[in-house]
């Protein structure tokens, strides 16, 4: 365990201010949820908690399947991170953050659908050159993470924007059952 050097009090109702510099280097966001878990040695741990990260099994089989169909890369998200891919890029994106760019879109819940070959801040490191669409996954009302389709070679058509759609509704659905 990391030490910050950091002490905060309880106050009268339970709660625990986490300091805000924290909070930056985590990505944690106001009003998102947490995990708390209690180990061997009784130390409190805080996870952020993701409603999809339940679904990586799902989500990878899913990404797989879709991308043997089209050949085109599938990124599957939450909120901050990418949490399964089919393709060639696994390696390099799987359990990396997201860009600002592809965060804004989830967050403002926006279908994005750049159909020629275009600049795309994929994650916090790296832009590429490629086609792309976007679709948020809303599952209760709550943006929960986004299908991310991606072909560097050529245009995507709408039947790609629509199998990432149905990617995307099958699983919001899974989550709220």
């Amino acid at each position: 365990m990391k030490a910050t050097g950091v002490v905060r009090r309880i106050d009268d109702l339970g709660r625990i201010v986490i300091p805000k510099e924290i909070r930056k280097n985590l990505r944690i966001k106001n009003g998102e949820n947490f995990e708390i878990f209690l180990d061997e040695e009784e130390h409190i741990i805080l996870k952020k908690y993701s409603q999809i990260d339940k679904l990586k099994d799902v989500a990878t089989s899913l990404a797989d399947a879709i991308y043997s169909l089209i050949k085109k890369d599938i990124f599957i998200t939450n909120t901050d991170t990418f949490i399964a891919i089919g393709g060639h890029l696994k390696k390099e994106y799987l359990n990396k953050p997201l860009s600002g760019q592809i965060e804004k879109a989830i967050h403002s819940r926006q279908e994005v659908i750049e159909s020629e070959i275009n600049s795309l801040d994929i994650s916090a490191e790296k832009t590429i050159k490629a086609s792309y669409a976007l679709c948020p996954i809303i599952a209760g009302g709550d943006a929960v993470g986004s299908l991310i389709l991606i072909s560097t070679k050529e245009a995507l058509q709408d039947p790609d924007f629509q199998i990432i759609k149905l990617a995307a509704n099958f699983l919001a659905r899974h989550i709220e059952q």
